[in-house]
């Protein structure tokens, strides 16, 4: 089963949307896709889950979802694991993701806020989590927004500094200016940074439409 971890360069930037695109391409294809969600903060007082989220938006298509740890304060996942007295550390984790059945062509793993957000007690970072779990592929999704070659900079030397090979997808959150698109893009391109693909606002599918960077 190959596995496809996403990240990205802040909280609020589109990765799940991101994933659910990828999913589709990939079910669409015939491929079979399992989600997973290692870990999940704010979803207290009936608030919708990310891979709840995901299933919406999938409903037509055969989509395997699973969340590991949940938590119902909206906030960074170790001090949310606090309050309910269930210290997070990472080896926990990496453990209960290989608990999970291994009858897919594809894994897609999404984290929870940026590369560098703190996932454990020990101070382990989801960067940390994918050298340990050795996805197939590390995908950073950043806003596409005035900000985001620097923002994409940011990430990619994060990743790169921890020893990752990773790329960036572009995710128009809120409509840009043609010209502001343009830029970015020509930017993080400019700067040697391996542009994957774009996703355009409310989009359900990649500019390029093919997943050939898979």
């Amino acid at each position: 089963m190959k596995t496809l971890f996403v990240s990205g360069s802040d909280t609020d930037v589109g990765k799940t949307w991101v994933v659910a695109a990828i999913a589709r391409e990939l079910l669409e294809r015939g491929e079979r896709v399992q989600v997973v969600k290692p870990v999940q903060t704010g979803v207290g007082n009936g608030a919708e889950s990310d891979v709840s989220v995901m299933e919406r938006q999938l409903s037509q298509l055969e989509l395997e979802t699973h969340t590991l740890f949940s938590y119902k304060l909206p906030i960074a996942p170790v001090a949310a694991a606090r309050r309910e007295q269930e210290p997070l550390r990472l080896d926990l984790i990496v453990s209960r993701l290989g608990e999970l059945p291994d009858n897919k062509d594809w894994r897609i793993i999404e984290g929870a806020g940026s590369l560098a957000t703190p996932i454990a007690e020990g101070g382990e970072d989801w960067a940390d989590f994918a050298k340990a779990t050795d996805p197939s592929r590390v995908v950073l999704v950043v806003d596409n927004r005035v900000g985001g070659i620097g923002q994409s900079r940011l990430v990619y030397s994060f990743a790169v500094r921890k020893g990752l090979e990773a790329g960036i997808i572009l995710n128009e959150r809120l409509q840009q200016d043609p010209v502001h698109r343009s830029a970015t893009e020509a930017g993080i391109r400019e700067s040697g940074i391996p542009l994957l693909d774009t996703l355009g606002f409310k989009k359900e599918r990649f500019d390029e439409g093919s997943l050939n960077w898979l």
